[in-house]
């Protein structure tokens, strides 16, 4: 018998609730938002008309109103640079603030078309989760706009976090799923966590005149000596073998002048 799309879905999202062991081919994945830094009007078309950008370091928080007085956000799911990410059920949930004073979230939802979404029954409020699944199609980007929020902003801090049942993260799409836990998460109205530092670089190790490439931990482990950076056609930073020098008497000298 097949088994409806949306009956899937949901046995995929509440698996989750039977708490699936961490350690999937999205470890280190992050969930950060980006904000309408320009203020513009969305159109309906929120997920879409705000621009994502392509490096972590360039995801904005920040965004102005627009002519209705709303600010729009997007919860982007961003993904380790050494990882081949896939996935296709997110889980998050919204930490504590106070819709009066710090901002009020009056719109939200999936961006992923399809996608199935089950929610606390006081979600987007605080200490609320919500989880989405669009399996058996999977994400494979780095960068991936999931969700987006329209709020009125009070000059609070509305902070995404884990789920309050089902922790928060993401599902790969294999067919023994796997789920990675968020190791760090964004805010509405606040900051992003720092981005992941660029892995190290090899440079030039010298073996005598001899110039390789490997990382410096490599480098000192194999008794060599790090100098960083290239190594160049003519074997520099390394230093050349000393001039040979043979050894001889004086009397040999003589013999060759006379």
């Amino acid at each position: 018998m097949r088994v409806p799309i949306h009956i899937f879905r949901t046995m995929v999202i509440l698996a989750l609730t039977v708490g699936i062991v961490s350690a999937g081919p999205n470890q280190g994945v992050r969930l950060y938002v980006q904000g309408n830094v320009n203020g513009m009007n969305t159109s309906g078309h929120v997920c879409t008309d705000i621009p994502i950008p392509s490096t972590c370091e360039e995801i904005d928080s920040s965004a102005m109103p627009d002519s209705s007085g709303i600010s729009w956000y997007l919860a982007v799911v961003l993904s380790s640079p050494v990882n081949t990410p896939n996935f296709n059920t997110v889980v998050f949930g919204l930490g504590p603030y106070d819709p009066h004073t710090d901002g009020d979230i009056i719109y939200c939802g999936p961006c992923i078309a399809g996608a199935l979404e089950i929610s606390t029954a006081g979600w987007p409020g605080p200490g609320e989760g919500t989880a989405m699944s669009w399996a058996p199609d999977c994400s494979y980007s780095y960068i991936e706009p999931i969700y987006y929020f329209g709020t009125y902003n009070y000059g609070g801090v509305i902070p995404l976090t884990a789920h309050p049942v089902q922790g928060g993260g993401v599902v790969d799409c294999s067919a023994n799923p796997q789920e990675d836990s968020f190791e760090a998460y964004g805010e509405i109205g606040g900051d992003n966590p720092l981005c992941w530092a660029p892995p190290p670089a090899p440079g030039a190790c010298c073996f005598g005149p001899d110039c390789v490439l490997l990382l410096e931990w490599q480098c000192w482990e194999q008794s060599g000596v790090w100098y960083g950076g290239a190594c160049n056609p003519d074997g520099s930073p390394c230093p050349p073998d000393p001039t040979p020098v043979q050894e001889t008497t004086w009397g040999s000298i003589k013999v060759i002048y006379e």
